[in-house]
């Protein structure tokens, strides 16, 4: 009889040990967020009540979190600014958001992630010369401009990317930056409405670091 009783105190423990361990990795997932905090995002002026009628986002810009593995997949054309939960981030034409003056060529960019998961790349989108800033934004109408992979590293609170920023364009643009996690299938989305100067670099700088997100995005894929 106590011989029995210790299998059934042995199974228990280990039912016990294996939910833990699920529930932490939930939580280790459910608790990743992020935002862009420079240059400022369209969620952190949210916050800061530089942008209004912004909806719950304003008290938690780190929380844009949809599908990942964008552009294959993630939120639908008209929703990725929102992550395909927030219709207020949605909203798209060229006086709606607050804009942040931002010249082109070299710029960094730096996140503060109130929880750091698990990361497998970040990407960084700009809307294509002659968009429609009265129209939500749609995968066509973005280009790559810059890419870093992660492979499963947890970053710290704060990272920081330095990225060339497009210098073939100016005026109103967004910039789409995506945070996709390694181990959840999400991602989080962080918009960031820019008033782009042209700047002194080359338009063939540009060129030549767009060569190499390309070659990046093909060595991974290929790996």
């Amino acid at each position: 009889m106590m011989r029995a009783w210790k299998k059934i105190a042995l199974r228990l423990g280990l039912l016990v040990m294996g939910c833990g361990l699920s529930v932490a990795a939930f939580a280790e997932g459910a608790f990743a967020h992020g935002y862009i905090q420079s240059p400022a995002s369209r969620t952190y002026l949210c916050q800061q009540k530089q942008n209004t009628n912004c909806g719950q986002i304003q008290w938690e810009p780190q929380s844009v979190e949809g599908v990942g593995s964008f552009p294959h997949s993630g939120p639908p054309d008209g929703q990725i600014t929102g992550g395909g939960r927030y219709p207020e981030l949605y909203e798209q034409t060229s006086t709606r958001w607050a804009k942040v003056t931002l010249r082109g060529g070299s710029n960094s960019f730096t996140w503060y992630l109130t929880a750091p998961h698990s990361t497998r790349e970040w990407k960084y989108y700009i809307t294509k010369k002659g968009w429609n800033p009265d129209k939500p934004i749609a995968r066509a109408d973005l280009e790559l401009f810059c890419y870093v992979y992660d492979g499963g590293k947890r970053p710290p609170n704060t990272v920081t990317h330095q990225c060339n920023v497009p210098t073939d364009r100016s005026g109103y643009h967004v910039i789409l930056g995506v945070w996709e996690i390694a181990d959840t299938g999400n991602a989080f989305y962080q918009a960031v409405d820019v008033n782009l100067v042209n700047s002194k670099v080359t338009h063939a700088s540009w060129l030549l670091e767009r060569s190499r997100i390309v070659n990046a995005l093909s060595q991974q894929k290929n790996g």
